[in-house]
């Protein structure tokens, strides 16, 4: 590399990329020198490439490229992406990105750039979900080569505020899901059209803490009774691009085993006498697969606003709140965190702690308590 004075007064830099010849002009050498530099730096750091691919690459090739990437290997490239993932990038790409940023070359991605599509969104919530989408794609230009560094990486310039949650998590006592359960399984809004199954399948739920594309998918032969009852999670049923598909792995990839308690149990091995293995364990009242935006707006809801009625202290809540019921209860009882984690289905224990900290942070002190107490008994 080096820098030489041109015959017009200006000063060139010299300089290899990948092998290749580079030169750039200044107007002074102490300009050019510092592009040195920047050069001999990036160098050092391995960071050192030809930004002019970027210049090549429209946006829409990259994302056709990223997305094909994502379907064979993933992001992590350990595992295909599963289907709804990949759907809901598509969604995200085709909404709110393709109209703003089709046409656009890798290398014209700046910040002002990101920040003018940033101001095209109406929520929060939208807004964090495509920029953290572009901030996955970007770092995939900048690890293949097109980019020498990720301007999507920095979500305090870019003005990309947490989305202030709609709601609260909530969980139900054991009563209030009894309740719950009696008033699901009066039909929702058929109130003459009662499906015992609704209140069977919201109080399986909520003991079970099991998410509802494994519940709405969860075949008979999954079920275990006995002395020990439980529940072998292994399939789901998930909605595609409008479509409903199984899914023959769940959202942590492995199967799980979670306990039924023995009450609900009994009511299970009743609902599902005479069932086929491979037949859905809850289905609507036609036989057919059910939707969660079906249940919850004919089923769920109405059978909340029925129970609020009743209560004035019954919270307002979504049918995943069950999940946190279902490890609520189970804390309440006193279990231990590893089968917390089994009904929450997490792949760590320390994922469950992070999640549910709060109840875990009573219960510690539950059990500093009661440390203290046979300290004093044994003082005494």
């Amino acid at each position: 590399m080096a820098i030489n004075k041109l015959p017009n007064g200006k000063y060139r830099h010299d300089y290899r990329v990948d092998g290749k010849r580079r030169y750039k002009q200044f107007r002074t050498k102490a300009e050019a020198l510092a592009h040195e530099l920047q050069v001999n730096t990036a160098k050092a750091g391995g960071t050192l490439i030809d930004t002019r691919k970027g210049g090549k690459i429209r946006f829409h090739e990259h994302y056709v490229e990223w997305l094909g990437r994502i379907e064979r290997v993933g992001a992590r490239g350990q595992r295909p992406a599963s289907p709804v993932t990949v759907a809901g990038y598509r969604r995200v790409y085709e909404k709110h990105m393709r109209p703003h940023l089709e046409h656009r070359t890798l290398a014209s991605f700046t910040l002002p750039v990101i920040n003018d599509w940033l101001k095209t969104f109406e929520t929060d919530d939208a807004r964090q979900r495509a920029y953290r989408q572009l901030g996955r794609m970007l770092q995939y230009a900048v690890d293949s080569g097109y980019l020498a560094t990720n301007p999507a990486r920095n979500a305090t310039i870019n003005h990309v505020p947490t989305p202030t949650p709609v709601r609260e998590p909530a969980a139900l006592t054991a009563s209030q899901l009894r309740a719950l359960a009696e008033q699901a399984a009066r039909g929702g809004r058929y109130a003459d059209a009662s499906h015992d199954a609704y209140g069977l399948l919201v109080l399986f739920a909520g003991t079970t803490g099991l998410r509802w594309s494994e519940i709405s998918g969860l075949r008979a032969g999954a079920l275990k009774f006995g002395n020990s009852p439980e529940v072998v999670v292994r399939t789901t049923l998930v909605p595609v691009d409008g479509r409903l598909e199984f899914r023959e792995t769940t959202k942590g990839r492995k199967p799980r085993s979670v306990p039924i308690p023995g009450s609900v149990a009994v009511e299970l091995e009743e609902h599902v006498k005479g069932v086929a293995p491979h037949a859905l364990v809850f289905t609507s009242p036609s036989g057919t697969e059910l939707r969660s935006s079906n249940f919850a707006r004919r089923i769920f809801h109405p059978a909340v606003e029925r129970c609020k009625a009743l209560d004035p202290d019954f919270p307002s809540i979504v049918f995943h709140d069950l999940r946190r019921t279902a490890v609520t209860l189970a804390v309440s009882a006193g279990a231990n965190v590893k089968l917390v984690q089994q009904i929450a289905g997490h792949s760590s224990a320390v994922t469950t702690m992070d999640v549910y900290a709060q109840l875990f942070a009573h219960d510690a002190q539950s059990s500093a308590r009661a440390v203290d107490g046979l300290l004093s008994a044994a003082a005494r």
